[in-house]
């Protein structure tokens, strides 16, 4: 429903034409949407590698196979391929913190 903008009951309240629109709807439904897995269980494993973001991750780990493979010797390896989600020049802290260390920030004292 969040992919059209309406509630079950919407369509409901607009008759055979809503129905009607919701079937056609839910009958192409993408393999990457919940519904379409649940109605299709032996291709729902095969399903997500349909989507795009599955095909975009394939690539970019073939992009830095490919670069690293393709390093001289003595030189420093490539970055990765940026990633979305991944902030790679982030890091917090330098090690474990003590329990009572730990215990007087998670109180706030």
């Amino acid at each position: 429903m969040t992919r059209t903008g309406r509630t079950l009951t919407e369509y409901m309240e607009m008759g055979a034409a809503g129905i009607a629109a919701l079937v056609s709807f839910s009958v192409h439904l993408p393999p990457d949407s919940a519904t379409w897995r649940e109605t299709h269980p032996r291709e729902a494993d095969m399903a997500m590698w349909s989507t795009t973001a599955k095909t975009n991750a394939i690539l970019a780990d073939l992009f830095d196979a490919y670069a690293i493979s393709h390093t001289r010797k003595g030189r420093p390896k490539p970055k990765p391929y940026p990633r979305p989600g991944v902030d790679r020049g982030r890091s917090i802290g330098s090690g474990a913190i003590r329990i009572r260390d730990f215990d007087k920030w998670w109180n706030g004292s």
